[in-house]
């Protein structure tokens, strides 16, 4: 998916209210994805920026917080931008890109609101060179943002529906990338990576595999690598994406 992001002259933005500091993207390694709060959201278009900006100028911002925003149609209007520090998430505010998809409470994001979520992911990470963290608010901040359902697409790796955004084709979880798996991640996708650990007869397993990872699962993955080959520092467990591609885990 190509991504056309909607420039903040396009939407109506209004000038700053005190330019926010420029932040290079050599400074970049997370992607932080965050929802509006408690309510559904029911508009699209250039009035969900324009909304977001007006109640962020009106708690004495600069103006939108985020560096982009994703409505339920797909779209993806800039707000800080590749190039502005965020006011998102405190503490991550430099390092993080900040993205809401504008949803809210328990409402489920459409399949073209994360297909547009997860390439502009993929844009971030060829921009900075680098794989970015795949977080939600939650893992920066205590909040229940970005609610259940996208937390849940987060831990999961962020998948493309229709596998757009990945790397393996319909049906299979894109990598995640090796940092994910290092933070001590709990998501369904572990389980699903572990099943089918077990059907290549790579197990390390003592009981069945569950959705924390552990290390019997970097054991397991090893046993995986090196059947297809690796050694040595190569067969670490630690997931990689030529191994990870050829495991072809389906989308938990």
């Amino acid at each position: 998916m190509s991504v056309t992001i909607i420039s903040r002259a396009q939407w109506g933005a209004r000038a700053w209210n005190g330019t926010p500091n420029s932040v290079s993207l050599s400074s970049r390694t997370e992607y932080f994805i965050h929802y509006d709060g408690a309510n559904s959201i029911n508009r699209t278009g250039n009035s969900v920026p324009q909304a977001i900006e007006a109640e962020h100028r009106n708690q004495g911002w600069a103006g939108i917080g985020y560096n982009f925003v994703v409505d339920q149609a797909g779209n993806i209007f800039e707000g800080r931008g590749w190039g502005l520090q965020g006011a998102h998430c405190p503490g991550h505010n430099v390092s993080g890109f900040g993205v809401q998809i504008a949803i809210g409470g328990d409402q489920a994001p459409t399949d073209a609101a994360l297909r547009a979520a997860r390439a502009l992911y993929d844009e971030a990470c060829a921009r900075t060179g680098r794989r970015l963290a795949m977080k939600g608010h939650k893992d920066g901040f205590a909040t229940l943002c970005p609610g259940s359902r996208l937390y849940t697409w987060v831990q999961s790796g962020m998948p493309s529906p229709g596998g757009s955004g990945g790397s393996t084709g319909s049906g299979y979880a894109p990598f995640p990338g090796a940092e994910w798996f290092k933070n001590n991640p709990r998501s369904p996708l572990v389980t699903a990576m572990g099943r089918r650990l077990v059907e290549e007869g790579c197990s390390a397993y003592s009981s069945g595999p569950g959705p924390q990872w552990t290390e019997a699962d970097r054991q397991s993955y090893a046993k995986w690598q090196y059947k297809r080959g690796f050694r040595g520092a190569d067969a670490d467990g630690w997931p990689g994406r030529t191994t990870w591609d050829a495991l072809r885990v389906p989308n938990a």
